[in-house]
C-alpha cells in the first residue's frame, strides 16, 4: 500500500464526520429554543454531552485499549449514534430530550479519541503530519456549514438532523476502512498508574480545559447570540461556521512545520492568547458583522489547540494507553470544558446577556494560558 494511499482512509473519515456534524451541530441551539425551553434547559441539553464525556470517553478508550477493540468499536460508535440523534429532531418534551441527548451523547463519547489514536497510529513517528489529515475534518466542516443556513432555511430545521444520518452512514463506512496499528502488548493497570502519578498531565488536562470551555462558548452560544441577541439570520449563522472552519486550513496545513519550529506545548500558549483575543472581540460586538469578523481567528484558536494538544497527548501517553490518552483530553477539552461553557452560560445569558458569556469565555481562556506558562517546568519532566 502506497503513502498516498494510507492516508486517504483519514481524510475521507475526517471529512465524512464533520460534514455529518457540521449539518446538524450550528443549529442544535436554536432547534431546542424552537420547542420552547427555556435557556437554562437549553443549557442543561447542551452540557449533557460533554458531562457524559467525563465517563463514557475514558471508560470505552480504556476498554478499547484492554481488549484490541481498535478495528470494532469505532464504526459502531457512530452508527449507534444516528437514530438518537434523529429522533432528537422529532422531540419537544424536555425530559424525552434528555433521554435522546444521552443516547447520542455515550455513543460519539469516544469517536474523536478512536479516530485519532488510529491516524497517529498510521503515522507513526511522522505524527507532526496529523494536523494535514485532520485539515480534512475542517474541509468538511466548511463546506456543510456554507449550505446548512440554506437548507435550515428553505427546509426547516430538521434536515440538519437528516444530514447528520445521511453523513453519519459514510462516515461508519470510512471508519471501517481507517487502518489502525497493532497495540503493543502491556500491563495496562502499570500503564494506567504510571500516567496518574505524571502531574504533567494535571496541568495539561486542566489548561485544556478552560481553553476547551471558551472553545464551547463559540459552539454552544453563538448561534443564539447572533439570531436572538444581534437580529442576525439562519443564513449568517451557516456562514459563520463555514468561515471559521476556513481559517482552521491554513492552520493545520502548516502544523507540521508549525510543530517542528515551535513545539506542541509553545503552540498551546498561543492558541490560548488567541482565544482571549477571540473572546473579547466577540463580547463587544453590537452587530452581527463584528460578532462574525471576531471569528475569523478560529483557526489559529481551536486548529492550534487541537493539533497540538493531540500531538502532545500522544508524546505524554504510556505505550498501551494511546486511545485512552486522547480520550482524556477531548475529554478535558470538549467534555469538563464544553459541560462548564454550556452549564454556565445558559445561567449567564438569562441573567447578564449574551456579551457576558463571551467576556466569560475571555476569562478562561486566559486562566489556561496563564495554567501553561506558569506550570511549564511540570510539563518539562514527569516526577520520579
Amino acid at each position: 500500500m502506497t503513502d498516498s494511499t494510507a492516508l486517504f482512509a483519514p481524510k475521507f473519515f475526517y471529512f465524512c464526520w464533520f460534514v455529518s456534524i457540521g449539518l446538524m451541530m450550528p443549529f442544535l441551539g436554536i432547534y431546542y429554543e424552537s420547542t420552547g425551553l427555556s435557556l437554562p434547559q437549553i443549557g442543561i441539553l447542551m452540557a449533557l454531552p460533554g458531562v457524559l464525556q467525563l465517563v463514557a470517553g475514558p471508560f470505552w478508550s480504556l476498554l478499547n485499549d484492554a481488549l484490541r477493540l481498535h478495528r470494532v468499536m469505532l464504526p459502531v460508535a457512530v452508527a449507534a449514534a444516528l437514530l438518537p440523534a434523529f429522533l432528537i429532531s422529532q422531540t419537544h418534551d424536555f425530559t424525552l430530550l434528555i433521554v435522546l441527548v444521552v443516547l447520542y451523547a455515550l455513543a460519539i463519547a469516544p469517536v474523536p479519541a478512536l479516530s485519532d489514536s488510529a491516524t497517529l497510529n498510521l503515522l507513526g513517528e511522522r505524527r507532526e503530519r496529523y494536523g494535514a489529515l485532520r485539515a480534512w475534518g475542517a474541509v468538511g466542516w466548511a463546506l456543510s456549514t456554507l449550505v446548512s443556513g440554506w437548507l435550515v432555511t428553505r427546509y426547516g430545521i430538521t434536515i440538519g438532523f437528516v444530514g447528520f444520518v445521511i453523513g453519519g452512514l459514510l462516515t461508519t463506512v470510512a471508519a471501517l476502512r481507517l487502518p489502525n496499528g497493532v497495540p503493543p502488548n502491556v500491563d495496562i493497570r502499570a500503564a494506567a498508574a504510571g500516567l496518574l502519578r505524571d502531574r504533567r498531565w494535571g496541568i495539561f488536562l486542566l489548561c485544556g480545559m478552560l481553553m476547551g470551555a471558551s472553545s464551547s462558548v463559540f459552539h454552544n452560544f453563538l448561534p443564539l447570540y447572533l439570531v436572538s441577541g444581534l437580529g442576525g439570520s439562519n443564513e449568517q449563522v451557516g456562514f459563520t461556521f463555514m468561515l471559521a472552519s476556513l481559517t482552521e486550513l491554513p492552520v493545520m496545513a502548516l502544523s507540521p512545520w508549525l510543530l517542528r519550529r515551535w513545539g506542541s506545548r509553545r503552540l498551546l500558549v498561543a492558541a490560548g492568547l488567541f482565544y482571549v483575543v477571540r473572546m473579547a472581540f466577540s463580547a463587544l460586538a453590537t452587530t452581527p458583522e463584528v460578532a462574525i469578523a471576531a471569528q475569523v481567528l478560529h483557526g489559529p484558536c481551536f486548529a492550534l489547540l487541537w493539533t497540538a494538544g493531540v500531538v502532545e497527548a500522544r508524546t505524554l501517553a504510556p505505550r498501551g494507553l494511546e486511545t485512552t490518552a486522547q480520550s482524556l483530553f477531548g475529554t478535558a477539552v470538549f467534555g469538563v470544558g464544553g459541560s462548564l461553557a454550556s452549564a454556565f452560560g445558559g445561567v449567564i445569558s438569562a441573567q447578564s446577556g449574551y456579551p457576558m458569556v463571551f467576556a466569560a469565555g475571555a476569562v478562561t481562556a486566559l486562566l489556561g494560558t496563564l495554567g501553561l506558562i506558569l506550570g511549564r517546568r511540570w510539563l518539562v519532566a514527569p516526577t520520579s
